[in-house]
Formats: structure tokens, C-alpha cells, sequence
């Protein structure tokens, strides 16, 4: 059937079904990617975590009036779940005294001690991606993989199948922390370009959906408030699943004019051999002396040594190879 149901909806049962073991599905809104996930969820009948980034959406999503499986209950009674407090940092689901799987936050994850999680198969991270208003948490991606560590521990060396871990968002920000940790920002972008909708790494259990073309927002474009920001930012976020990025920077240029300065994570830095110019691109090719991982401490390493870079930015002295070159530069400076 594909990326969608005869409905429109997103087909979140083949795509959690595959081999995959890290999942991330960005799409555009109301398409049907929590509700999906959320339905295959509970037929399987896998105990799960459900999974927000902080603790005041956690808390929230542990009370009744805004259950994430109520719009689930409603199309498909026969499940009744409610929900129920374990500690003061995790939830339940429960239905008929049984606990179907925990709510609980990256942010405060670290925090829950001494709970067996050898029973999870699922780990479904919603809305992973954060609005650009909100708050970071402190290293989320080693959060999250630290999270997902904990969970999963050693169940591969006793034979058995890892944790999978489903996460879906809007298109809110391209250079988030999970896909800059995971170096795959640029991988995304050119999908984006392509218009391909399903990136899938063997080799890392990874794969990526962008649900570019989604029948359900080619309806939605005809409602009052999508006719009302035809075009606009938030229409083609909501929409289109379009990263919003100024673009007026971007510009390939010939590599051999330049000298590598610094790499970190997917992105390298170069100065113009001859001429006040820089250039950044994403590229793993070419060796580079100095070197940066993503991690908070490293990355304000990278910006207090670099710091002359955002006044060449500011300065428009400073061409970016695509949009993913932009938008890493943009994250690690401003």
C-alpha cells in the first residue's frame, strides 16, 4: 500500500513494521502519524513508552483530558485505556488494571531509577522536533540516547530483538538536536530537494520518512485556516513539511579554492585561499585538522575559537554550499 492508507493517512503500520530500528517520520500536520502510530501501538500489544521532551508535556499527556490515545478509543472503543501516575516523573496507561506501557520525558528520564524496562519493545517519541519557541534541553541527543540505552541494555547479547524507537514530528526545525547528533541534516535536506520521501541505512537500522505528498494535506489546503496563510511560513510547515530556511546565502563554489579550517560534526568550514571569504559545506571527504563533536562542551569550543565567523556571517562574507550547511551554521552560532 505504501506510504499511505486508501484514507490518506500515513501508513504508520508498514512503516513500523520493516526492519528498521530508529524510525523518524516528519510530516505535515494531521496526517495521521501519532494516530497511526499510536493504533499500531496497541495492536500489537507490545508494551511501549511514550515519550516527550519535557516534563510538563509528560505530565499533561498523564492526565485524562488530554490522553493521546483518546482520539484512538473513540474510532475504535473496544480498547479503554486510562491513565494513572507510577512515580512523580512517569505515567501509565492502563486498561483493565493492566499497564499497557508508561508516559514519561527526555528531559527527566535520567532521574527515574530502579525500574525494570526489560518488558518495552517500543519507545514512541512524539513531536521530537521542538517548536523554535521552546526551550533545548541540556545534550538532548545524548539524552535520548542515553534514554534509549537504559532501556534497551543488553537485550541484543541475550539474543533478542532491540527496543524500537519511533519518533514522528512536524517540520519545525531541519537542524534539530537528535538529527544533528545522528549527522544526518544534510541527508535529510537533499531529500527534501528531491522530493524523496523514504531514506533507509541497513547498515544503522535507520530510516526517515518525509511525507512530502500527502493526500490528506492536499485537502486540508482548502479549510478556512490554510486559505487564510496560503503561502505563507506557517502553511508550508503545516502543510507542505517544508523547513523554513533564507536561502539568499546559498551558493556552490569550486572546492579548490579553498583551505579546510574546522569540522563539526557533519559540517566543514573553509577560507577562500586567496580572497576574505569563507565557505561551509557538509562533506566527509579531505582531512581536517581541527575537529569538533556536537556535544554542548564541544560546540561552544568550536564557537569561542571561531567566534570572528558569525561577524563574517553578519557580514555577508561567508557562502553556504546548500540549505543543510546554512541551517548548521545558524544552529552552532546563533
Amino acid at each position: 500500500m505504501g506510504l499511505y492508507l486508501e484514507n490518506g493517512y500515513a501508513n504508520m503500520h508498514d512503516i513500523m513494521n520493516k526492519d528498521d530500528t530508529f524510525i523518524f517520520v516528519i510530516g505535515p500536520r494531521g496526517t495521521g502519524k501519532t494516530y497511526g502510530a499510536l493504533l499500531e501501538i496497541l495492536e500489537s500489544g507490545k508494551k511501549f513508552i511514550y515519550l516527550r521532551r519535557t516534563q510538563t508535556e509528560a505530565d499533561l499527556v498523564s492526565s485524562e483530558v488530554v490522553n493521546p490515545f483518546k482520539k484512538v478509543i473513540e474510532d475504535h472503543p473496544h480498547y479503554e485505556i486510562s491513565t494513572d501516575s507510577v512515580n512523580r516523573n512517569m505515567g501509565a496507561f492502563v486498561s483493565e488494571d493492566k499497564e499497557l506501557g508508561n508516559s514519561a520525558a527526555l528531559s527527566t528520564f535520567a532521574s527515574i531509577r530502579g525500574m525494570d524496562f526489560s518488558d518495552i519493545d517500543i519507545i514512541f517519541f512524539d513531536e521530537f522536533i521542538q517548536e523554535k519557541r521552546a526551550r533545548p534541553i541540556k545534550e538532548e541527543f545524548q539524552a535520548l540516547m542515553n534514554m534509549y540505552e537504559t532501556v534497551n541494555r543488553n537485550r541484543e547479547l541475550q539474543g533478542r530483538q532491540p527496543v524500537k524507537l519511533v519518533c514522528c514530528a512536524n517540520s519545525n526545525d531541519i537542524a534539530n538536536p537528535i538529527f544533528i547528533g545522528l549527522e544526518i541534516v544534510n541527508r535529510v535536506a537533499r531529500m527534501m530537494d528531491k522530493g524523496t520521501e523514504v531514506y533507509r541505512d541497513p547498515s544503522r537500522a535507520l530510516a526517515v520518512y518525509m511525507l512530502m505528498h500527502s493526500p490528506i494535506s492536499e485537502k486540508k489546503a482548502q479549510t478556512a485556516l490554510y486559505r487564510l496563510t496560503k503561502n505563507n511560513d506557517f502553511s508550508q510547515m503545516a502543510l507542505e513539511n517544508i523547513f523554513q530556511v533564507d536561502t539568499s546565502s546559498v551558493s556552490s563554489r569550486r572546492l579548490n579554492e579553498y583551505r579546510p579550517l574546522a569540522r563539526i560534526g557533519e559540517m566543514v568550514v573553509y577560507k577562500h585561499k586567496s580572497r576574505s571569504e569563507f565557505y561551509v559545506n557538509c562533506s566527509r571527504s579531505g582531512s581536517v585538522r581541527d575537529v569538533f563533536t556536537t556535544s554542548d562542551v564541544d560546540r561552544k569550543r568550536f564557537v569561542s575559537k571561531y567566534s570572528y565567523l558569525y561577524f563574517r556571517y553578519l557580514a555577508d562574507d561567508i557562502i553556504f554550499e546548500d540549505v543543510s550547511s546554512l541551517v548548521l551554521f545558524e544552529k552552532y552560532f546563533l
